[in-house]
C-alpha cells in the first residue's frame, strides 16, 4: 500500500469516527439502524422494500428472510426511541421517519445538542401532576382536613398541573408518532 493510500484510509477513518460520534446522540444500536434510516430520508418505505434498497435483496431471493428479520429488528429498535413510525392500521404499512428523528438528524452537523424523546420540562410536569394528584384523592377521607382556601388552591394547581401535563403529553406524541 503506497503513502497516498494510507493517507486516504486515514482521512476516511477520521471522517467516520467524527460521523459516529455525532450519531451517538441519537442512540444508534448499529449499522443496520443507520441504513434504514437512511432509506427513510425523504420518503415512506415497507419494511420489504427496505430490505430491498439496503442488501438489494428480492423476496424470493436466498437469504431475503434473515435479512427480513433484521432489519425489523431495527425498525422495532427504531420505533421504541421514536424515531422511526407507521400508520397503526392496514396491510403493507410503510415506515417513515418521525418529527423527532427529523430534528435529530438536522442536528448532526450542528453542535447543538440531539433533542429527546421525553425532555426533562415533561418528566417533571408528569411527576408533578402524579404528586398533587395523592392529597387530591386523600382529600375525601376523614384524616385530611384543610382549610376551605387550601382545597380550593390544591384542585387549582392539581387541574393546572393536569391541563399543561396534557398538552406536553400531546407534544410528544405528535413529535413522536
Amino acid at each position: 500500500m503506497s503513502r497516498g493510500d494510507t493517507d486516504k484510509l486515514d482521512e476516511l477513518e477520521h471522517r467516520v469516527y467524527s460521523g459516529v460520534s455525532k450519531l451517538r446522540g441519537i442512540d444508534l444500536g448499529d449499522e443496520v439502524e443507520v441504513e434504514i434510516l437512511s432509506q427513510l430520508v425523504g420518503s415512506r418505505r415497507t419494511a420489504t422494500e427496505i430490505v430491498e434498497g439496503i442488501y438489494g435483496l428480492g423476496s424470493r431471493d436466498e437469504g431475503f428472510s434473515s435479512s427480513y428479520t433484521r432489519v425489523r429488528r431495527g425498525i422495532r429498535r427504531l420505533e421504541a426511541r421514536g424515531l422511526v413510525s407507521t400508520n397503526l392500521l392496514g396491510r403493507d404499512k410503510p415506515y417513515r421517519l418521525t418529527d423527532l428523528a427529523i430534528i435529530n438528524l438536522a442536528r448532526i452537523g450542528g453542535e447543538s445538542k440531539q433533542v429527546r424523546s421525553l425532555p426533562r420540562i415533561d418528566l417533571v410536569a408528569y411527576l408533578a401532576t402524579t404528586g398533587l394528584s395523592v392529597p387530591v384523592v386523600v382529600l375525601g377521607s376523614e384524616w385530611f382536613k384543610i382549610s376551605d382556601i387550601g382545597v380550593v388552591v390544591l384542585f387549582a394547581a392539581f387541574f393546572f398541573l393536569l391541563g399543561a401535563s396534557f398538552v406536553r403529553f400531546l407534544q410528544t406524541l405528535r413529535r413522536v408518532f
